[in-house]
């Protein structure tokens, strides 16, 4: 009986210690192994295209071939406003070039902190809080079909953009593309800046505005209608995806203008209830890795944020190519000031004023 009686404590604390520790698992937000065959999902949402980021996934599920990765893409405004209105269906990760909308959620308290030991090799100004991290470098950049020019030598600048606008005049009525601020986060976010450090940005405006400019929500939209001579300029394009056109066609010619080069970082957070947060982590270090940047840099195309990964998209190659003073939007407070509702409606009300037909424009009191 007393054998008995043992036999039973000992069940009985297994059995409560058993408890405790799943219930301090699902406390804590870790996940459990698998077992056998099983495989675990990490869901990561994100702005890129899929070509371009699946290099990164392909290493992951090497080093974790218990794991799957499933990936959802969608435009930068589109993935900010499902992350906020489907609460159930948020992902471990999101990513997005949008750096605005992305650093507004991590404030917001959407991110969970990690001190990933992969930080310390990176540019100190590549993270914010261990909460948002950056692990690209990538122009903005003009793109031009050159079937435009005749004789007329590429644009380089902004201003030299103005004098071919200029001089073509009704050749480029509906035949300038921009992204949509209203539709597009990197679209609002690369112009908001552009408000900030152009000399030209009010008579661009006014200059895509009179010749009735096209607008798209995505860069791969806009360099498949440059691609087809349905527009002849795309302003403020991701430098990444339209190098790669330039290399695959050669009328399509790709400019980082010579006054300024605005730079975006792409960004990665882990939601504070992700389901897989310590796969998400995992993840997030091999992102901000040698191996995850020396990966960007050989075969995604997106250039790396770390100056030390070497390849034909590295920070280093990138510098090599034309370009104007390198001016990196910052990752920190400041973007806050334009998600505020108040500045944004200022920029959409100046914006949208300036788009709108010229015969409404001449018909305004």
């Amino acid at each position: 009986m007393t054998r008995l009686m043992a036999i039973l404590a000992c069940f009985f604390v297994w059995f409560f210690l058993t408890l405790s520790s799943l219930a301090f698992a699902e406390q804590d937000g870790t996940e459990k192994e698998s077992t056998g065959n099983e495989k675990r999902v990490l869901t990561i949402h994100g702005a890129a295209n899929r070509n371009v980021i699946e290099p990164l996934f392909k290493a992951f599920e090497t080093q974790h071939p218990d794991v799957t990765i499933h990936y959802t893409e969608s435009n930068t405004r589109d993935l900010y406003e499902h992350f906020l209105s489907e609460p159930e269906t948020r992902p471990d990760i999101i990513m997005s070039p949008a750096m605005d909308l992305q650093f507004k959620l991590a404030n917001d308290g959407f991110a969970l902190a990690y001190q990933s030991p992969e930080l310390k090799q990176l540019p100190s100004d590549s993270h914010w809080r261990n909460e948002l991290f950056g692990f690209t470098y990538e122009p903005i950049v003009t793109a031009i079909n050159i079937d435009i020019l005749a004789a007329d030598d590429l644009p380089l600048s902004r201003e030299q953009l103005l004098n071919l606008i200029r001089k073509k005049n009704h050749l480029l009525d509906e035949k300038i593309g921009l992204f949509d601020i209203k539709k597009s986060g990197i679209g609002y976010l690369a112009w908001t800046y552009d408000g900030q450090q152009s000399r030209s940005y009010g008579r661009l405006l006014e200059a895509f505005g009179n010749h009735q400019a096209q607008l798209y929500t995505d860069t791969s939209s806009m360099l498949q209608a440059l691609l087809k001579g349905q527009i002849f300029v795309a302003y403020n394009l991701i430098g990444a995806y339209s190098y790669q056109w330039s290399e695959q066609y050669s009328w399509i010619k790709t400019i980082m203008p010579t006054d300024y080069t605005s730079v975006i970082m792409r960004t990665a957070f882990i939601y504070r209830d992700a389901k897989q947060p310590r796969l998400a982590k995992r993840f997030i270090d091999l992102l901000l890795s040698p191996l995850g940047q020396q990966i960007l840099a050989n075969q995604s195309g997106l250039t790396p944020i770390s100056p030390k990964a070497v390849g034909p998209y590295s920070r280093d190659a990138l510098s090599k190519l034309p370009h104007g003073i390198f001016r990196p939007i910052p990752l920190g407070l400041e973007l806050l000031i334009q998600t505020d509702d108040a500045k944004k409606q200022l920029i959409y009300n100046e914006w949208g004023n300036a788009m709108r037909p010229l015969s409404e424009r001449l018909s305004s009191p």
